[in-house]
Formats: structure tokens, C-alpha cells, sequence
């Protein structure tokens, strides 16, 4: 979340020599409060984009209106290369977006991270994704948050849990909200009391389950895997069964 007020605010370092002196080359520096003053308007925006489709302007604000079901205003600026900073009118309804999610639209998912100063949006691929993880069939003591924190903080960053498994009114599956590090393998399985439990990831298509990317399948994989953590028999159906369509209800 946002840094507190003062703690990532400073006045600006002294640009480096061959800058200072270059005349075509103006240097422009900012005080500490410059910045606060600058940031302000944005403190509690969003950073917004599709993970892995494209959609136009006019047809994104539609539909996120409708999917968030905002009380107040949103205004949605396109920053390019597909990302789009969306702003609130209302605390309500940004608390709203911030702790309900993953949100898809057309079963692929919609990245949110909150504004960050300096935010330059290039064609990096993105680093993190919060996405919707189950746990099939797993045994109905462990539908303790406190331990599925505990399970879930093996897969990545827990964003919440599903509130149909806090109140234990399903039991055919735990579904959990985690944010993923794409640059570390996507874990496939664990261990607890004797048995094996798959982990499965909703609505994330081309996961290889032997080096754990995203992009291919196992039967594409070129990667030489030695880690026993990470590899599973990669065979076309269990990777089908780990990677399940998004839940509806």
C-alpha cells in the first residue's frame, strides 16, 4: 500500500556532472514538497491492464463500471502500451476494487497494482499477477485461515480468501487469492499428512508444470528442471487438470 506521507519523500539528489554541464540538457529538479503536491491527486489510483488480451478505451470504462458497480465516478486515463491508470471518486468504491478481486472480464484477468510514483509503462512483461488458486478435496479441518495463509504464502503473496471457504459452505474445494511472482516457477503441488495436494490455478492458460512458466506446455518445455520441488510428470492431462476454468458463483 501507499507510503506514509513523509517516508518516500525527499528533495531531489544533484544531477550527475556530465548533465549539470551539458546546456542542451536542462536539469529539472523537484523539492519534497513539489512532490506531495504532485502525487497527491493519484495517491489512491490504480494501475490497470489486461494480462493476456488487449480491449479499446471506450469499451474497457463500460465494462468496468458494470463490473465494479461503483457508487461514485471513474476516471480511467490510457497511459499506453495497453496500461490505463483508473481513478476514484469515492474511497468506498476503490476499497471496493483493492480488496474484492481478481477481477476478469471475458475469463481473462484484469492486473490491478496501486499507483506508484514514477510508474513508466513499458512492454516489460509483468512480474506479478493476482490470480485465483484452489486446493481440490482438501480435508475440512484445514479451513483455518490462519492455515491456509500458511499454505498459500508457499505459492505467493495471499491476497484474501474466497468467502465461500471462510464460512466452510463448499467443501469440493479451498479457494484463495495470490498474488504470483512470474519470474519464479508456479508450484503445481505440496505435501500434508502422507498425501500429494494438486494446486490449481483458475483461468491461467499455457502453464508448464515442469519448469512452472507461463507461455508453454509441458510437452514444449525446452527447460533442463532438476529441482524435485518443482516437476511433476508433465503429461497433457494432469496439466489440464491444474489449470481449471474461473469460478462463477
Amino acid at each position: 500500500m501507499w507510503l506514509e506521507d513523509d517516508e518516500d519523500l525527499s528533495d531531489d539528489d544533484i544531477a550527475p556532472d556530465e548533465v549539470m554541464d551539458d546546456p542542451k540538457c536542462p536539469v529539472i529538479l523537484l523539492t519534497k514538497e513539489e512532490k506531495k503536491r504532485l502525487r497527491k491527486p493519484w495517491k489512491f489510483a490504480l494501475i490497470i491492464k489486461m494480462f493476456n488480451s488487449k480491449i479499446g478505451y471506450m469499451s474497457l470504462m463500460k465494462r468496468l463500471k458494470k463490473k465494479w458497480n461503483l457508487d461514485g465516478g471513474l476516471i480511467l486515463t490510457d497511459v499506453g502500451n495497453d496500461y490505463f491508470i483508473a481513478l476514484f471518486s469515492t474511497m468506498g468504491d476503490y476499497n471496493h476494487v483493492v480488496t474484492q478481486g481478481p477481477w476478469m472480464l471475458d475469463d481473462n484477468y484484469l492486473t490491478i497494482r496501486n499507483w506508484i510514483p514514477n510508474f513508466i509503462q513499458d512492454n516489460a512483461p509483468m512480474r506479478y499477477l493476482t490470480a485465483w488458486v484452489r486446493i481440490p478435496y482438501l480435508s475440512v479441518e484445514y479451513f483455518d485461515q490462519e492455515f491456509l495463509h500458511k499454505v498459500g504464502g508457499k505459492i505467493g503473496k495471499v491476497m484474501r480468501i474466497d468467502r465461500n471457504t471462510a464460512s466452510t459452505d463448499r467443501g469440493q474445494f479451498t479457494r484463495l487469492s495470490i498474488e504470483l511472482d512470474l519470474t519464479k516457477p508456479l508450484l503445481s503441488k505440496f505435501w500434508l499428512k502422507g498425501k500429494i495436494w494438486k494446486i490449481q490455478y483458475e483461468g491461467l492458460r499455457m502453464i508448464c508444470f515442469s519448469c512452472g512458466k507461463i507461455g508453454h506446455t509441458g510437452e514444449s518445455c525446452t527447460a533442463n528442471i532438476t529441482d524435485a520441488e518443482h516437476m511433476i510428470e508433465p503429461t497433457k492431462n494432469l496439466e489440464q487438470e491444474q489449470i481449471v476454468p474461473p469460478h462463477h458463483g
